[in-house]
């Protein structure tokens, strides 16, 4: 009985440990992160938010703006299908 208790003591502290680990990495090298994960097509949730607008350029500007029109769009078409039901 004490084996396992002490088995599970040290898997926590261990998994607790490495993920204390992976989140400071993650957060020292967050713009590379992210950037990489944006290549690979996978889109994070935030990882945009806290942009300075004032020094974007034209087009990025422009492509933010079609990405905040097609979210509307599809908000507006689900509560469409919503009501319809």
């Amino acid at each position: 009985m004490i084996n396992t208790k002490s088995n599970l003591t040290t898997g926590i502290l261990i998994g607790v440990g490495l993920s204390v680990t992976a989140y400071y990495l993650y957060m020292k090298n967050k713009d590379k992160v992210d950037d990489f994960l944006k290549s690979q097509g996978i889109n994070i949730p935030g990882a945009g938010s806290g942009k300075d607008y004032a020094g974007m350029s034209l087009e990025e500007l422009v492509g933010t703006k079609e990405h905040i029109e097609d979210l509307i769009a599809e908000m507006e078409h689900k509560m469409k299908e919503q009501a319809k039901k």
